[in-house]
């Protein structure tokens, strides 16, 4: 395990900017940004900086995929149900509900429109082109197509334009989770993940409950939501691990640390 990063944006951001810095958090579903960022994401609100979560598909299809329950709730019903449960869990974090945006494209299926995602995505980054952090599901690590694919594309968007924002990428769906959820939806990457990047660890002790919090508040997930369930979205030992973490985790090749920060150390 690596130390605690004390410190969640760079000393160079600190002084180029008056402003608090800017963080975006790109979530491929409603969840995604807890599970992974929960406990980071309400530790940089509570140090000042402006953050929003960037949904990129809309969820829909959880029930369907994972449990085969395709009505109550119906895939149209459960887009609009993960959309608010979405907002409550930012504001469980600290956030105001308009931190959560939503590019809605289908869950399960963003690999038939990265054209109009990618076109999302860079109007997103024209908007906030003074960001100093950038959260995103790796773009080679991680195993579910909806996840590997929002990473890929956002990493793309941003040399495009030409952002150096530090970058943090986390895994939420390895080998592990895919056999707890008994779900499959994988698009390989064609390249290795970068040789210099390092693992850093974050300390979340503090704000725990908060990503606790959070994550209950999506229900349909976390709960027996609909009639025909007979266990939760989310597999009661995946809840586990994320409810007893007092860190998470992020690969990292940008600038970490500074004045009055612990420098990370390579994650083993």
């Amino acid at each position: 395990m690596t130390p605690p990063l004390l410190g969640m944006w760079n000393w160079k951001d600190r002084e180029a900017r008056r402003e608090p810095p800017r963080v975006l958090v790109f979530s491929p579903h409603p969840d995604d940004e807890v599970i992974a960022c929960g406990g980071t994401i309400a530790r940089l609100v509570a140090e000042g900086a402006r953050v929003e979560v960037v949904f990129a598909t809309d969820g829909a299809m959880s029930h369907s995929a994972v449990l085969g329950i395709h009505t109550d709730p119906a895939p149209a019903e459960l887009r609009l149900i993960r959309r608010e449960e979405a907002r409550s869990a930012a504001v469980a974090m600290g956030l105001d509900k308009e931190a959560a945006r939503f590019l809605d494209y289908p869950d399960t299926q963003l690999a038939d429109h990265l054209g109009p995602f990618r076109e999302d995505v860079l109007s997103m980054l024209r908007e906030h082109r003074t960001v100093a952090q950038v959260y995103i599901p790796h773009e080679v690590r991680e195993l579910n197509a909806d996840h590997r694919l929002t990473g890929e594309t956002v990493v793309s968007c941003l040399a495009e334009l030409g952002l150096a924002p530090t970058v943090y990428r986390y895994v939420v769906w390895d080998e592990r989770t895919e056999e707890e959820f008994g779900f499959v939806n994988r698009d390989p990457a064609t390249r290795p993940g970068a040789d210099t990047e390092r693992l850093v660890s974050v300390d979340i002790d503090a704000y725990r409950s908060r990503k606790h919090a959070a994550f209950r508040e999506h229900r349909t997930q976390v709960e027996l939501y609909a009639p025909g369930q007979t266990r939760p979205v989310v597999p009661l030992p995946f809840q586990e691990r994320v409810f007893a973490a007092r860190t998470e985790e992020f690969w990292t090749t940008g600038p970490v640390g500074g004045p009055g920060t612990a420098d990370p150390q390579e994650g083993e």
